[in-house]
């Protein structure tokens, strides 16, 4: 919808609504204490309609709620979290106390509150009882029916009073609206919460409270509600009356009606002591100046000093944001404070400054790039130490110029981020001409905010540089205590290589012996090859790769059963079967790797047989039609099968079943070990058995 005066527009665009300093007393002490949960928040919350509507229209802004509306607190409120709620109420409560133009002398703001808060509960009464079923939109919705009055009373109060101070009625005072100001408190209100993102039925249901019970019987249900409760709460001058005939509409009659507003008064009346507000003798909206409101804002001038000094010298949290997640809560505590149409955050890379991606950065962003050293771009200034503003003037810098078509708004505010002197980057804030002239009177607050903004982003950019050295330092360590298990590793390794040597000498002549004396030594060898691949890992020189080549299966896997027969005391009563298969050709792969998977997958096998059962190895050439030929490498056995809970993830790390001597990862270091060498490996297991294939190429290109 359309405002119809302009002047009005722009003034409403930085209007501060005013909220009752007790509510912004518990809201503060609310949200400092630890473990405060959200419904907790809301009920104070919707205590008030200033502090309401800036929670709505702050939840429903680009930057927390870009693709979806949000109407009603509860969901606002878990957007926003706690530390944005404080902000706004710390916000909130500065406006309050330097902006309050003459509030206690020239008009007392109990009596619209209260009107407020009764029309929210009898509007959620009232949904309750004709079947409409979202309660909290219904309460949201009857909260700020009348924020229009609100900002009107904010933007324009030496023009607005004399109306709001003398009106005979509603209607009275929409035409007096209409004819000062070529709007009512109706259209504006309406306009507040179109601009707050708000769905139109919720938006219509504030533009159309005052209308006519006959034409909005055909309406939405929470025009209907909204209008029934603001209308039961009307003041006795009230010139819309309502007849039997009327309620019969809506299944009420006068009784009902009657007991329906009194509940709801007597709830509003327990909010205003619980609260501590002595509420108006009279029903009339401005009675004498309140000395008990003078009282509430000292309370709160003490309680947002002590606040203040709190968060100017408070340490760092402990769970610390990272760099990316200070500069996302930037933009946010932009958006909050500036009321922007958007905000961008541009950061040093070599000798430009770049637009920072963020979630809802618009698409290209990230290519637009400004020279550090121009003297041109307002936001290459900024860089240096200088608030400015682009966008006035024809002869600005193009890339600045492009920056604001992008974010939106009239000019482009641009201030620094600065920690400890050296510069970070620029926070580029789009703003409309309104925002402009008011923020232009408040030089002191951006310094401020940029000069904290700098401080948020510089000490988080030091905790990562500080975890990030730390992790170095324990990688270092690691590194020290790996090279040193290595080489304690390598001298049991020797002595044991020594020993065999001399056995082998004394039992020179048992041929058998001399075999299997020498399989040993291979797999001393190979254990030390693993070995000097970790000490290679340890000190960051990677390996290059174990010893490649061609690789006759048969005799490896000979050469692998003879072995683990030798190693594995559980293979005594097992049948191993292997018959070597003719014309299987070399395959160039990596021997210890190979030997590595097979002494695995025997190993396994003769685990899962318990001491009897059968193991079978068969080799099979596959010759293919088209692409590379294959060798397959089965192995399988007689055993009871895997259970499901193992097949679920065959190859996952898990926590080993078998004992502290296993770890849980041989699959998955066989599936791995499958891989380097080029192959794939799949299983079958069933009660039958479980059964591995393992296919490698046989020209080893893969290797």
């Amino acid at each position: 919808m359309q405002i119809a005066s302009v002047d009005i527009h722009n003034q409403l665009a930085t209007a501060k609504l005013p909220s009752l300093p007790q509510v912004l007393l518990e809201l503060l002490a609310l949200c400092d204490r630890e473990g405060v949960g959200m419904a907790e928040i809301a009920a104070v919350v919707s205590k008030d309609a200033g502090i309401a509507a800036k929670v709505v229209g702050a939840a429903n802004s680009p930057l927390y709620s870009p693709n979806r509306t949000l109407d009603n607190l509860n969901q606002c409120l878990s957007i926003l979290g706690t530390n944005a709620v404080r902000r706004m109420a710390l916000n909130q409560s500065v406006a309050e106390l330097f902006n309050r133009f003459q509030k206690t002398r020239d008009y007392d703001l109990r009596h619209f509150w209260f009107h407020g808060l009764s029309v929210a509960v009898t509007a959620r009464h009232l949904a309750l009882r004709l079947g409409y079923p979202n309660l909290e939109e219904a309460y949201l919705a009857g909260l700020l029916h009348d924020i229009g009055q609100l900002a009107l009373l904010t933007t324009v109060p030496n023009r607005y009073l004399p109306l709001f101070k003398n009106f005979s009625g509603e209607h009275a005072l929409m035409r007096a609206e209409q004819a000062a100001f070529g709007v009512t408190h109706a259209e504006v209100g309406a306009w507040l919460a179109e601009r707050w993102k708000l769905h139109g039925i919720f938006v219509d249901a504030i533009l159309y409270h005052h209308e006519s019970l006959e034409r909005v019987r055909q309406a939405h249900p929470l025009i209907q509600v909204v209008m029934l409760a603001n209308l039961f709460n009307a003041r006795p001058e009230a010139e819309t009356e309502i007849t039997e005939a009327d309620l019969s509409h809506w299944h009420l009659d006068t009784h009902q009606v009657r007991a329906l507003v009194e509940e709801a008064q007597q709830e509003a009346r327990g909010i205003a002591a619980e609260l501590g507000i002595e509420l108006p003798a009279v029903t009339h909206p401005l009675p004498e100046p309140d000395q008990a409101g003078e009282s509430g804002a000292e309370g709160l001038a003490d309680a947002v000093s002590q606040r203040l000094e709190g968060l100017l010298t408070a340490p760092e949290a402990d769970a610390a944001p990272s760099p990316d997640d200070t500069l996302q809560d930037l933009l946010r505590s932009a958006g909050l404070l500036l009321g922007s149409h958007g905000s961008a955050l541009f950061l040093p890379e070599g000798e430009t400054l770049h637009w920072w991606t963020s979630a809802n950065a618009p698409a290209r962003s990230q290519e637009i790039r400004i020279d550090r050293a121009s003297a041109e771009s307002r936001i290459a200034l900024a860089f240096h130490g200088r608030i400015g503003l682009a966008g006035q003037q024809t002869g600005d810098h193009l890339a600045d110029l492009q920056v604001l078509r992008l974010l939106g708004g009239e000019r482009l505010l641009c201030l620094p981020l600065v920690f400890e002197g050296h510069a970070l980057g620029v926070l580029a804030v789009g703003l409309d001409a309104a925002g402009v002239e008011y923020y232009a009177r408040r030089h002191i607050l951006l310094a401020t905010f940029a000069r904290e903004a700098g401080r948020s982003l510089g000490l988080a950019t030091r905790r990562q540089s500080q975890a990030k050295a730390a992790r170095e330092d324990f990688a270092r360590d690691q590194e020290l205590q790996l090279r040193k298990l290595v080489h304690e590793a390598n001298n049991p390794l020797g002595v044991i290589r020594n020993y065999l040597a001399i056995l082998k000498h004394q039992l020179a002549d048992q041929p058998q012996t001399q075999e299997e004396f020498g399989l040993m030594e291979e797999e001393i060898r190979r254990v030390a090859r693993i070995l000097q691949q970790m000490r290679q890992v340890a000190t960051g020189t990677l390996p290059s790769g174990a010893s490649t080549g061609p690789v006759d299966l048969n005799r490896l896997i000979k050469e692998v059963i003879q072995f683990c027969r030798l190693g594995k005391t559980e293979l005594a009563q097992v049948e191993i079967d292997f018959i070597p298969a003719p014309g299987i050709p070399a395959i160039i792969s990596q021997v210890d790797k190979l030997k590595q998977i097979l002494t695995n997958l025997i190993f396994n096998a003769a685990e899962a047989l318990e001491g009897s059962g059968r193991i079978g190895l068969e080799l099979t050439h596959w010759r293919a039609v088209q692409g590379q030929d294959v060798v397959e490498i089965a192995v399988e056995d007689n055993g009871p099968g895997l259970p499901d809970s193992v097949l679920a993830q065959l190859y996952q790390p898990v926590q080993s079943q078998k004992g502290e001597a296993h770890s849980g990862l041989g699959l998955s270091i066989i599936a791995g070990l499958v891989a380097e060498v080029g192959g794939q490996l799949q299983c079958h297991s069933g009660p039958g058995g479980t059964r591995f294939k393992i296919q490698l190429p046989v020209n080893g290109a893969a290797a």
